[in-house]
């Protein structure tokens, strides 16, 4: 194989990277923001029709990192912005998974049940140094509970691009 090749070959398995680094990027600066500069409040007020909502969610009560988590205890707003912030964990993870897993998918030639568990572990771990990181930044506070919604979000995101890739192969094989 001539170096040229093989030089063109690892710049094609980089680029399939790009776009999963690039969306931990995105993950880590919405990681190093303050509290403030994240807060949703005054929107959720103007741009969300909140009274409609409040009879369902008021009825919604759970702990969560050793507080009481409800509209009772907490108000509407910042109970709503509760739920979009740890759904947000959710789904940017979700999106992260599927990512990695294509990358893995493209540039490691190996058994599938490889790749997906290579998948979970970069997932997890990114969770995890990413929940690190916010001990740095003003006003956050690194929490395992965060992790464990993020490594749900990546589970169900793997799941869902490989159910997704099987069904599409067997479209194809018929």
């Amino acid at each position: 194989m001539s170096s040229l090749y093989k030089r063109m070959n690892l710049m094609k398995q980089l680029l399939w990277w790009l776009i999963p680094m690039a969306w931990m990027g995105v993950i880590f600066s919405f990681s190093s923001q303050s509290s403030e500069d994240q807060e949703m409040e005054p929107f959720l007020s103007t741009y969300l029709p909140l009274e409609k909502i409040e009879p369902i969610l008021s009825k919604i009560e759970f702990t969560y990192f050793h507080r009481l988590r409800s509209v009772e205890a907490m108000g509407l707003e910042p109970f709503v912005e509760f739920l979009i912030r740890k759904l947000a964990h959710f789904g940017v993870y979700f999106i992260l998974a599927a990512l990695i897993y294509w990358a893995v998918r493209k540039t490691l030639k190996s058994r599938q049940l490889y790749q997906i568990l290579m998948t979970y572990f970069l997932v997890v771990h990114f969770a995890i140094l990413d929940e690190l990181s916010q001990s740095f930044s003003a006003g956050r506070t690194p929490y395992y509970g965060d992790v464990a919604i993020d490594a749900f979000g990546g589970l169900i995101g793997l799941g869902s691009i490989y159910l997704i890739l099987k069904f599409v192969k067997s479209k194809a094989e018929l």
